[in-house]
């Protein structure tokens, strides 16, 4: 059983992490803003513009900043910058992270490597979305749904998505970053994938490397053990609408042959709009219901 973190109230304090790039002006004032405009209080860490390789922090400082922020009673949710790259070397040091009470934790892109290690090892809920310097500062974001998914007791939500193979499937949501996913086949910390609804996203990947890397999914036998699949919009990496048809084409037959719906251009991580999806929650893809195929439980209890 899965633990749910307690939703956030109006006024409440959110630690920003800093777990894989340096953060950058003007995009983290305007992520402060947004967060500000929301309702919330940002709780910053430490020298947030300072700057190590391509690193935002060393391993050992993101873990001490998770800690405090999870033992900080004042803070409430814990929310990731942005993305990039260098959330993988947290998982080996993740173990001596004490969690006496789950919170919010909101984060997608390179920072899948700890949603997946709190879903997995920890058994809470987690959410997949924008980050604070990232999307939030853009505003390329469903803010009403953003609220809704972190705030409230609401009734199951339901998601628009185009059908690239019919069905209808249950199962709990998983999944993230298709490129942080890939890395993890064939380790230890490879996500649990076996009657989940998976959620594959990416940004900038060119179709082959989208092909490779959902080859690979093939080749490693996801596809078999899952029960639906969620495919996200991947912007910038198609030339044209014919190009994104070319390549889904191939990929309608393949996956076709599996017999599990899948859906695609989701809106969820590097989304033109992007939502929050609970991770870790029942959901149910259903074809016939389209626009909105899936629909899935709220992420967080009164």
């Amino acid at each position: 059983m899965l633990i749910r973190p307690d939703p956030l109230l109006p006024g409440e304090n959110i630690g920003i992490f800093l777990p894989s790039s340096p953060a950058k002006e003007p995009y983290r004032s305007q992520g402060l803003q947004s967060l500000r405009a929301m309702g919330f209080k940002p709780r910053e860490v430490d020298g947030v513009l300072s700057r190590n390789d391509f690193f935002a922090r060393e391993p050992e400082q993101t873990l001490k900043d998770l800690q405090r922020f999870f033992a900080d009673r004042k803070v409430k949710a814990l929310w990731a910058g942005r993305g990039g790259y260098g959330s993988n070397y947290l998982l080996p040091l993740l173990k001596r992270l004490v969690i006496d009470t789950p919170k919010i934790v909101i984060a997608s892109s390179d920072v899948s490597y700890l949603l997946w290690y709190l879903l997995e090892r920890r058994h809470m809920v987690v959410f997949y979305g924008p980050m604070v310097y990232g999307g939030m500062a853009a505003g390329t974001i469903d803010k009403e749904q953003i609220l809704a998914s972190i705030t409230a007791n609401q009734l199951p939500q339901n998601f628009f998505g185009r059908v690239l193979c019919s069905g209808r499937a249950r199962g709990v949501l998983g999944g993230g970053c298709l490129s942080n996913f890939v890395s993890l086949l064939g380790t230890r910390h490879v996500p649990m994938v076996k009657n989940r609804i998976l959620l594959l996203e990416d940004i900038n990947e060119r179709p082959y490397r989208l092909d490779r890397m959902l080859w690979q999914c093939e080749m490693a036998g996801v596809f078999r053990r899952i029960r639906g699949l969620l495919l996200g919009e991947f912007p910038s990496c198609f030339h044209d609408d014919e190009e994104k048809e070319i390549f889904y084409a191939r990929w309608r037959e393949k996956l076709g042959a599996m017999g599990i719906p899948v859906l695609y251009d989701m809106p969820f991580g590097h989304a033109g709009s992007a939502q929050v999806l609970p991770l870790g929650v029942k959901a149910e893809i259903n074809t016939e219901a389209y626009p909105r195929p899936l629909s899935c439980e709220i992420g967080v209890k009164w």
